[in-house]
């Protein structure tokens, strides 16, 4: 990798820089930068490179991520659903066929609003002799096709934005409702926090289908890993599986898997046979991925 000169001489300005790690994240087309790729490339340590990003980050200018950074985007509860599924990231369509792999014939499951669990819908229409419950308008449009699909519309309070419902009544039918699996989305999670969201009005409907579920599926990118939202939805306790991207080290695999969480992956799925379109956006992805991730005995 090509190292930066500096004008100035054996310690490049500060201020310089932090606006070069700026634009140099701005125009990865990924998006995405490691911090020993920075490091490397601006001849400073990973220390350095850590403060600058932290300062980077209170500026709005990019987001940190577990082991670097990515260019600053706005929020996802910032954009309409209708704006956000319509850009669903290629990470979130792996993860969305790899969650559906886990839905049986029969199943009966639980979809909240999220684009990566419309993603998980998009992937359900061979499935025979299912039941989704969903309080999203979108993901019951999506199934609204499949005859061999019975969709639970939720009803509630609409909120607009979110094209999703809310409130008492979702959370009363949910009560005497019971499903095999739910497959949960959030805004950010972690370890210590577990699952995450950034709104009341969802988090107690999320709340609520995680009472009325057998099995907990988080579905979620490594990019919301460690970061932190308002509310907490659940603990990591409280979650079986975790289906991500590639992009988690090995080492946070192993410690997520030491609190009894199961990860899922592309790269520990890929014995399966997998469609071309998904092959493909692996394929696309592949330089976000962390080293190889084996399966743990």
């Amino acid at each position: 990798m090509r190292t930066l000169q500096n004008p100035h001489g054996s310690k490049m300005l500060a201020e310089l820089r932090r606006l070069r790690i700026a634009e140099y994240i701005r125009q990865r087309e990924s998006g995405v930068v490691s911090v020993a790729e920075l490091s490397q490339m601006l001849a400073v340590s990973e220390m350095t490179i850590r403060r600058d990003l932290a300062l980077l980050e209170s500026k709005s200018i990019l987001h940190r991520v577990h082991g670097g950074a990515i260019a600053y985007q706005p929020t996802e509860g910032d954009r309409p659903f209708s704006d956000r599924s319509t850009r669903a990231n290629p990470q979130k369509r792996i993860i969305g066929w790899l969650a559906a792999q886990l839905v049986q014939d029969d199943d009966r499951i639980i979809l909240d609003a999220g684009t990566t669990t419309l993603q998980v819908a998009h992937n359900l229409t061979c499935k025979n002799r299912l039941t989704v419950i969903t309080n999203n308008i979108p993901i019951s449009i999506e199934l609204s096709a499949c005859p061999n699909i019975t969709i639970v519309l939720l009803g509630g309070v609409v909120k607009h934005i979110e094209l999703c419902t809310v409130g008492n009544m979702v959370k009363q039918a949910l009560s005497l409702l019971s499903a095999d699996k739910y497959f949960l989305s959030a805004t950010s999670f972690s370890i210590g926090k577990g699952a995450m969201e950034t709104d009341m009005a969802e988090t107690e409907v999320k709340q609520a289908m995680l009472r009325s579920a057998e099995e907990v599926i988080l579905v979620a990118d490594s990019f919301k890993f460690e970061l932190t939202s308002l509310i907490q939805v659940a603990p990591i306790y409280q979650i079986h599986k975790i289906v991500t991207d590639d992009g988690l080290p090995l080492e946070t695999i192993h410690a997520i898997e030491s609190q009894g969480v199961e990860v899922i992956t592309p790269l520990r799925q890929a014995f399966q046979p997998v469609p071309d379109e998904i092959r493909l956006l692996m394929e696309q992805t592949a330089p976000l991925r962390a080293p190889i991730q084996g399966k743990v005995t």
